[in-house]
């Protein structure tokens, strides 16, 4: 794969172009946009979404990303399949992104070892050795792919528990790009290199530079959380000094990618850092929580939609609460999305209270939508100069507490 940065406005923000050719696709070559967000997945689907429904969604991004915590235990069939985790999971029209983590929910913390790190799902723990962890790429065929990584760090972790992450994480590098250059199957694939060394200057930085001197396609900053937090949402603004040393050291010509729970305030800040590739687990909280995402973001007019937003207090509505019981007004008032044309707050409203499973399919669609549609709104406003008034409207729109879990 190939990054080319074709801009960086006085701001700090990126703009380039991912090239990536699909590994079980005929060499078949791709070019998408960055800054970008990926599609969030369930065990390599879109949550509450059928393939049918996920492809009404508008501006839908180019990059599934799914999750070897998930799809750890499918290696086997997958690798009598062969024809990679993308087709086996009706997504073949994706690039596919394997993060060894799922963002969107809370893991044990402490259970990674030198050996391999610590993944979990449904059937309990399973640890992932570093030989292990490639026969799982080889069977999955992504693009590309976060290579294994010690990340449990955050900022009460000491220097020396900092230190041994970051070892770990080289080691593991070193042991996965030497089996990934014999592999045959990841010819084609990328690997994208882990950051680590939570809040310790020195960690960070010899982690960036030794990560940088390897040869990987990208780099994964991590580490700020700790596993049993990892859906907590991220403060750009702790993390802000730290990463400006950091971004420095690594060479510009490659991308930067950030898992985290990225509400729209701290996506506009992180920009200006210089984050490249975003995830999308973000809607998926609202959904669980029976939110609506309201923000606006056309900062270019006086919509409808913008108006709603300024009506109400932060970036969602709780269509559970009690006052939308006989609002029969669209979730937002001039949306676009299969939810919002066909359906009303009441509706949902009444959906969630009786805890029918249409209700999460319908929030999804529209939060989905517009998390994508902001994101398509983010890459216009760099191309046309106007990113610090969208910057503007959306801090504007930052709610007076944190929503519920």
């Amino acid at each position: 794969m190939r990054f080319s940065l074709r801009s960086v406005s006085h701001c700090g923000c990126r703009v380039g172009t991912l090239s990536c050719t699909r590994a079980v696709n005929d060499g078949e070559n791709k070019e998408v946009e960055t800054p970008l967000c990926t599609l969030y997945t369930k065990k390599g689907s879109a949550p509450y979404l059928s393939v049918d429904m996920l492809k009404r969604i508008e501006k839908l991004p180019h990059i599934a990303n799914m999750h070897l915590s998930s799809l750890a235990d499918y290696t086997e069939a997958l690798n009598k399949f062969q024809h990679g985790v993308g087709q086996f999971t009706a997504l073949q029209d994706f690039l596919v992104y394997i993060s060894v983590h799922d963002t969107g929910i809370e893991i044990p913390s402490g259970y990674n070892t030198k050996a391999g790190t610590a993944v979990w799902n449904k059937a309990g723990k399973k640890l992932i050795e570093p030989q292990q962890f490639v026969k799982c790429q080889e069977a999955f065929r992504p693009t590309f792919y976060q290579a294994l990584s010690d990340s449990d760090t955050d900022k009460n972790s000491g220097k020396k528990r900092a230190m041994k992450a970051v070892d770990r994480t080289l080691d593991f590098l070193d042991t996965i790009l030497e089996l990934h250059k014999k592999s045959e199957r990841l010819r084609d694939v990328g690997v994208f290199g882990s950051v680590e060394g939570g809040f310790h200057e020195e960690a960070r930085m010899r982690s960036a530079r030794e990560t940088a001197a390897r040869n990987v396609d990208g780099f994964v900053i991590e580490g700020f959380y700790a596993q049993n937090e990892k859906n907590k949402q991220i403060d750009v603004e702790e993390i802000k000094d730290l990463c400006n040393k950091v971004f420095k050291i690594l060479p510009e010509e490659k991308p930067r990618l950030m898992h985290a729970v990225w509400s729209p305030d701290q996506v506009v800040m992180a920009l200006e850092l210089g984050i490249d590739v975003f995830d999308s687990c973000y809607p998926w909280l609202v959904t669980e929580r029976g939110g609506a995402l309201v923000f606006s973001f056309q900062y270019d007019n006086n919509s409808e939609n913008e108006r709603e937003a300024r009506s109400t207090d932060g970036f969602e509505i709780s269509l559970k609460d009690k006052s939308m019981f006989e609002d029969f007004g669209a979730p937002v008032p001039g949306c676009s999305c299969y939810t919002c044309q066909n359906f009303t707050r009441s509706y949902i409203h009444h959906l969630l209270n009786t805890s029918e499973l249409l209700a999460p399919v319908l929030l999804m669609i529209h939060n989905f939508h517009h998390y994508f549609e902001f994101f398509e709104s983010l890459r216009s406003s760099l191309k046309t100069d106007q990113f610090l008034k969208l910057k503007t409207l959306i801090l504007e729109q930052r709610p007076s507490q944190e929503p519920p879990k």
